[in-house]
């Protein structure tokens, strides 16, 4: 018997059947008990039995006003037929419809009652499979402890969109946990083992990094040559790295793919769309804070890549919901139509609704000026690292001696070279005692160098680190206060542990070569108020939770955005219920002082929104994605301190150009989405 849409042309005699929108059991799904009734009411109507009550009324409109929802609904006619072709009945028939069925109807997408019915089993099924609970989320709890709302956003991702979805949460709410949920969940019950995350280069040791710590899962960040893209079961890649080996990474058919920072494939004709669309998986994470950049048509391409046809034709998308030429205006009528689409894509939840409350954070950067023994230090070990960015020391040569059959490139020369710089100046910027072990030990390696090196270590010896004074003055300032205390390097903070303890207050170290029963005793004793000030490495920037505390320095400035984003993480976090102050210092005229005056505080790094500088740095070119590397070329290829500063300047306007743009992305987003 088929089933016909009839215009309200005529009086009719309708039969009162609706479906109420407030009975949802989810936003998505009308409950079965209504689907049910209206089955059966069908299936009298299909035997040709009466209405229960026959009342002529005139027509009504097509179109609706549930005033209770202030959603428009359907309004639909529909003529039964018996077999000799009469006309027995009409029927009326008004009822919710956010998704569209009545399209599905005109296109004839049911083609009878048995097919309904078919639905319903299908949906019940559906149901009968769903989880309603984490295992990963008991497993992981001694690593990591989520939110609610991000585990009930993987349980819909897992149980309505078969792991196949685009994570929009606003920037900073953990968009990577929830993917590591999602991932974990799917891996207990055994439903996954091959894994390939695809990232920003800038990000890729970070993914590296909680995916180990978080997640307990061993990930090869994959390079030109090393991993074996064809039967390694857990990789990270760039998204360059992704195209360059594509017809590697697609011989295989992937369990779950997770691309972070995924609005950068908006251009459905670039070569990187083209090959992520084209990658087989069973599973598909599309991570962005910002699926909207500029246009419309952004999002369409990102939704096509989970739901390849949702939305027909790039053109017919346009059509139909773009209101101007360049598509960046969405119209008022298709709007809610766009939304309730995404819902069968997209999980986004905004700040407001997480309700998470953050305390304040204030920033304070002191300098001091150099003693002349110090400053003569300071120009000597600069020049030093020039000389070896130069290769002026025959570097090179001498790793090559230590491998004879390792072939080194020029453009692997200098990057190993930058690296070497880099280890340098963070000793050199920590203290005179780093100095020092850092160059005995150069000096060890490569003896062509001992002239260089003896002098800079007779002139280390000489010096006396300025900054131990600026942190003496603050102590004095506020002297009941516990403070975390960040540096670079282990002597370092044995020294200040010293110097701490004889006038200050209790302290202690948190060092990455202590055991980890070690460790924890001291987090232990700083948490109940035993030790007063807790001196750190970075190894105590990852997963430690210390909101008894809310005063941290930078003593030792890392040139990496995302380091200083995790030190200040660990006190300025959820459960905090003091303002947080986070000193930052440095000497006058040196590299970090201009990275920290003229860098960091021009983009606003350190009242940044937790998680957003992950977004800056992968909107810049990856050349510049690596903020450390880029830092110290500036250094090491500058003639004078002038030099330096204008080159700095141009990577913070840079900076801040990418940060307006993620701010544009995220008004635009929020427009259109929300």
């Amino acid at each position: 018997m088929p089933i016909k849409p009839k215009s309200n042309s005529e009086e009719q005699q309708p039969d009162s059947l609706s479906i109420n929108p407030n009975d949802n059991i989810c936003e998505k799904c009308t409950p079965l008990q209504s689907l049910e009734s209206s089955a059966k009411k069908l299936d009298k109507i299909e035997k040709g039995l009466p209405p229960a009550k026959t009342v002529r009324k005139k027509p009504r409109s097509r179109l609706l006003q549930d005033v209770s929802n202030a959603r428009p609904t359907q309004s639909l006619e529909f003529e039964e037929e018996t077999t000799n072709g009469k006309v027995n009945h009409r029927y009326f028939y008004s009822f919710f419809d956010p998704y569209f069925i009545k399209r599905l109807i005109e296109k004839k997408s049911f083609s009878s009652f048995e097919t309904f019915k078919l639905h319903l089993e299908a949906l019940e099924i559906k149901r009968s499979c769903q989880i309603d609970k984490l295992i990963s989320a008991d497993a992981l709890r001694a690593k990591i402890v989520p939110y609610n709302f991000q585990m009930q956003i993987a349980l819909q991702v897992i149980n309505e969109m078969n792991g196949n979805a685009i994570l929009a949460d606003e920037v900073g709410l953990g968009k990577t946990i929830e993917a590591g949920l999602i991932m974990k969940e799917l891996l207990l019950r055994d439903e996954i083992n091959s894994i390939l995350i695809i990232a920003p280069k800038s990000l890729l040791t970070q993914w590296k990094t909680e995916m180990a710590e978080k997640f307990g899962e061993d990930f090869s960040v994959a390079n030109n040559h090393r991993v074996n893209l064809r039967t390694n079961n857990r990789i990270i890649c760039s998204h360059n790295l992704m195209a360059r080996k594509f017809d590697e990474l697609a011989s295989r058919t992937w369990d779950l793919i997770v691309v972070d920072e995924a609005h950068t494939f908006r251009n459905t004709h670039s070569k990187g769309r083209g090959c992520l669309a084209n990658l087989r998986r069973n599973h598909f994470l599309l991570l962005s804070a910002t699926p909207l950049c500029n246009k419309l048509t952004d999002l369409y391409s990102i939704v096509d890549l989970i739901q390849p046809g949702i939305f027909d034709t790039e053109r017919l998308f346009l059509s139909r919901f773009a209101e101007d030429a360049k598509s960046r205006v969405i119209k008022p009528e298709s709007a809610y139509q766009l939304r309730q689409i995404l819902r069968e894509v997209m999980c986004r939840t905004r700040r407001e609704q997480t309700g998470i409350p953050f305390t304040k954070r204030y920033v304070e950067s002191r300098s001091l000026e150099a003693d002349e023994n110090e400053r003569a230090f300071i120009d000597k070990a600069t020049e030093y690292l020039q000389d070896i960015y130069k290769n002026n020391f025959k570097t090179i040569e001498t790793l090559m001696l230590e491998n004879p059959t390792r072939k080194i490139s020029e453009s692997q020369s200098k990057a190993i070279l930058i690296f070497q710089a880099i280890a340098l100046q963070q000793s050199f910027s920590s203290s005179p005692e780093a100095s020092i072990e850092s160059l005995q030990k150069r000096q060890r390696r490569f003896p062509s160098e001992t002239q260089a090196t003896n002098k800079l270590i007779e002139m280390a010896k000489q010096a006396e680190s300025s900054k131990i004074k600026l942190l003496k003055q603050i102590l004095n300032e506020i002297p009941n206060e516990q403070a975390l205390i960040f540096c670079l390097r282990r002597i370092t903070a044995q020294k200040l542990k010293e110097t701490l303890d004889q006038k200050f207050g209790k302290a202690a170290v948190h060092l990455g070569n202590m055991t980890q029963n070690e460790r924890d005793k001291v987090i232990s004793a700083f948490k109940k108020g035993e030790i007063k000030y807790l001196i750190a490495t970075d190894s105590a920037a990852e997963g430690l939770n210390l909101q008894n505390c809310s005063v941290m320095f930078n003593y030792d400035l890392h040139w990496n955005p995302m380091k200083i984003e995790q030190r200040i993480g660990r006190i300025h976090r959820y459960k905090q219920n003091r303002d947080v102050t986070v000193f930052n210092l440095s000497i006058k005229d040196t590299i970090d002082d201009y990275v920290l005056h003229i860098l960091y505080q021009k983009i606003d790094l350190f009242t940044m929104t937790i998680g957003k500088m992950e977004t800056v740095l992968a909107e810049l070119k990856e050349g510049s994605q690596d903020i450390q590397k880029t830092i110290m070329d500036i250094l090491l290829r500058s003639n004078s301190h002038l030099d330096v500063k204008k080159d700095l300047e141009k990577l913070a306007e840079d900076l801040s150009v990418s940060r307006k743009n993620q701010e544009l992305s995220e008004k635009f987003t929020q427009g259109v989405i929300d």
